[in-house]
């Protein structure tokens, strides 16, 4: 798929600042907008942490697992209508979705974490508080559904906001594509205390 200027990469005017935000879970006509999405946002937000080498094999990290949204735990922001940032969280094994596969991944035991997953913001909207939102509805729908700790796999960029929202990094590991190795980082958050993000600093990222 090319990368489109629109609807990413298009700032809201100052007139209409006021606009509001909205979180809703992803449906699959949605799809091919979040395809898009997360290959802007890890061109555009993961890239300049990645040497050339790296970014060539980065769609390793970017797809967009279907089940995510088949299974009513993946959310998107949308600012007069358009996606701005997405992301989800999971019941099921599988931290890093693989494409090709139409298996559905099974679920985790109900007393195991869940997995937050493929968190994404339009690079024109990163630092203005959509992923740290999505992530909050994300610690909120998963403690609902009676999950006590969240874990993910983390780019670098990624860490820098999970770590803002109270994150723990457990263990650095190495990803590899074509070759390319890519450092990610296993982190881990309880929610048994109702823990929600703590800080104000924001990045923007694919995970």
């Amino acid at each position: 798929m090319g990368l489109r200027p629109l609807p990413f990469g298009d700032p809201l005017s100052s007139d209409s600042a006021t606009v509001p935000l909205t979180i809703r879970p992803a449906v699959t006509g949605d799809l091919p907008t979040l395809e898009c999405l997360a290959q802007i946002a890890t061109r555009d937000l993961l890239g300049p942490f990645l040497t050339s080498a790296q970014r060539a094999q980065a769609g390793v990290l970017t797809p967009i697992d279907p089940w995510l949204v088949a299974d009513g735990t993946y959310f998107v922001a949308e600012i007069d209508g358009r996606i701005r940032a997405s992301g989800g969280w999971s019941g099921r094994y599988q931290l890093i979705h693989q494409p090709g596969s139409d298996e559905r991944p099974p679920p985790i035991e109900a007393t195991g974490p869940a997995c937050i997953r493929a968190m994404y913001s339009d690079p024109a909207f990163a630092r203005q508080g959509l992923a740290r939102a999505i992530v909050t509805v994300c610690e909120t729908s998963a403690r609902l559904s009676g999950r006590d700790k969240l874990e993910l796999v983390a780019t670098p960029i990624g860490q820098l906001l999970y770590l803002s929202c109270g994150y723990e990094t457990i263990e650095t590991l190495q990803l590899s594509e074509g070759g390319v190795s890519f450092s990610v980082f296993l982190m881990r958050k309880s929610l048994q205390d109702g823990g929600t993000t703590e800080t104000t600093t924001e990045s923007s990222n694919p995970t």
